[in-house]
């Protein structure tokens, strides 16, 4: 295993220099760093930051770890990442993104032993999720947002799908739609099931038998495009449905776009309600889109302090967290058609 000193030797320059430059303590000339960095990479070197723990410092970084198959992180997603940073910098943690592929468990693995990584949050998370099992396996810290199957006592916070669901269908239900579909992500990675797809569906359909309402599944992947598509499918299929309740952010706005060109109204003739919609995208939907709240940035936060409260030994208060989100009515629902005669 390559040391400090080798990649002095090879970058020619100072052992105490090589420390400065990865740690920051000191400013270093840019190309002295990049020498350096060369160094590392060709010796596949892993920084042994436990001295300085040992000397008092802790392991002031954390990752977070998102499964990162789609080519883009979706606005929803984007508010989590930026709420958990922000709650990690004023902690004085940095959180550092880390796609998950066939490497990224050994790097984490490899990182938090040499002292660097205090933790992990975990996003993206499978009903039945190795990812926490192997974190568990190797005593790293984690954090999820979301949560598998069965979590047992693992640290989460994840929206409360079942308060979601009943809020949804119980307004929709006040307004006389009767025959609603629900619009959920489509994915091509059948092998694997994402517990917020999965838990919001379950939810979703028990909350609608409940109820009595017929309920329509339809499906899309998680772009504007889709959404367009979602929405010629649904009126092609299923014209007789009132109102949608959609879940992928990105496809409700092309849904509504959709629903313009083809000259549907909305809220008159159909009424949309979006329960994964961040306020950051209220922008893009016209009419103002009646959603239920995602507090998705206060959620990343929460997720990074209670990791942040494990790593510092605080006390631990509600390490499992359920979040719901307020019903925000605006303009695109209204009375069931039918009860407008």
């Amino acid at each position: 295993m390559a040391t400090r000193a080798d990649v002095a030797k090879l970058a020619g320059v100072s052992a105490s220099t090589v420390s400065y430059a990865l740690t920051g303590e000191r400013s270093i000339k840019p190309e002295t760093r990049e020498r350096i960095l060369k160094a590392v990479a060709e010796l596949n070197y892993v920084p042994h930051f436990a001295a300085g723990a040992l000397a008092g410092k802790k392991a002031n970084a954390l990752a977070l770890l998102f499964a990162g198959r789609e080519l883009s992180i979706s606005p929803v997603a984007l508010e989590y990442v930026t709420g958990a940073i922000k709650a990690a910098r004023d902690r004085g943690y940095h959180l550092i993104l880390w796609p998950s592929d066939e490497t990224a468990l050994l790097d984490i693995q490899r990182f938090s032993q040499s002292g660097f990584l205090g933790g992990v949050l975990l996003m993206e998370i499978e009903l039945d999720d190795e990812r926490v099992a192997i974190l568990e396996k190797n005593e790293i810290p984690l954090t999820m947002i979301g949560r598998t199957e069965n979590p047992g006592v693992t640290p989460f916070v994840d929206r409360d799908f079942a308060e979601v669901a009943r809020n949804s269908f119980t307004y929709l239900h006040e307004l006389g739609h009767e025959k609603i579909a629900l619009l959920t992500h489509h994915r091509s990675h059948e092998s694997s099931t994402l517990s917020v797809d999965e838990r919001f569906r379950r939810e979703m359909f028990l909350a609608a038998r409940t109820q009595g309402i017929a309920l329509t599944e339809i499906t899309s992947e998680n772009s504007a495009a889709s959404g367009r598509q979602a929405f010629i499918q649904l009126r092609e299929q299923n014209s007789d449905v009132t109102a949608l309740i959609s879940l992928p952010d990105l496809s409700t706005i092309g849904f509504l776009s959709a629903a313009k060109e083809f000259r549907l109204n909305i809220p008159k003739d159909f009424s949309v309600l979006a329960v994964n919609t961040p306020d950051s995208q209220l922008g893009m939907a016209w009419p103002p889109l009646t959603t239920i709240k995602v507090p998705a940035s206060e959620m990343g936060g929460a997720a990074a302090d209670i990791l942040i409260d494990k790593l510092e030994e605080k006390p631990e208060q509600r390490t499992q967290q359920l979040w719901g989100g307020e019903l925000a009515i605006r303009g695109t629902t209204s009375i069931a058609p039918r009860l407008d005669s």
